[in-house]
């Protein structure tokens, strides 16, 4: 069992198909907040912002988790990200990874519930 948070919108049960809608949406308008939470605990969160992403990782709810980085990126900030609540946050470009990743990221977590191995992971515990 799935539950989608996009935006104002609220999905519940086995709503693959419509994750993956609601994350093309995004990526196309180049802004939105997704949260895809699994009965068992894992959750994956996605900002977009323009042509970028901050993906989170979360064993669970309250777990600091695993946000994906990508080291050859700038430590400069570039671009907003808008969360559904309408705050703003900006983050380094290091600290998230292009669009393009982020239909993998999120088929490969619907399918193992796990991290893409496709791209770096940064391991937010640890800090």
């Amino acid at each position: 069992m799935w539950v989608l948070h996009a935006g104002r919108t609220t999905l519940k049960g086995p709503v693959d198909e419509q994750m993956l809608s609601a994350v093309r949406r995004a990526i196309s308008a180049s802004h939105g907040e997704i949260w895809l939470e699994h009965q068992q605990g894992p959750i994956l969160s996605i900002v977009i912002g323009g042509n970028r992403a901050m993906v989170l990782r979360l064993a669970e709810s309250g777990d600091a988790g695993f946000h994906t980085i990508d080291p050859d990126a700038s430590p400069e900030r570039s671009g907003e990200y808008a969360l559904a609540n309408g705050q703003v946050d900006q983050y380094a470009d290091r600290d998230t990874v292009e669009v393009r990743h982020v239909v993998p990221i999120v088929t490969h977590f619907l399918a193992t519930l796990d991290r893409w191995p496709g791209v770096t992971w940064q391991d937010d515990n640890a800090i």
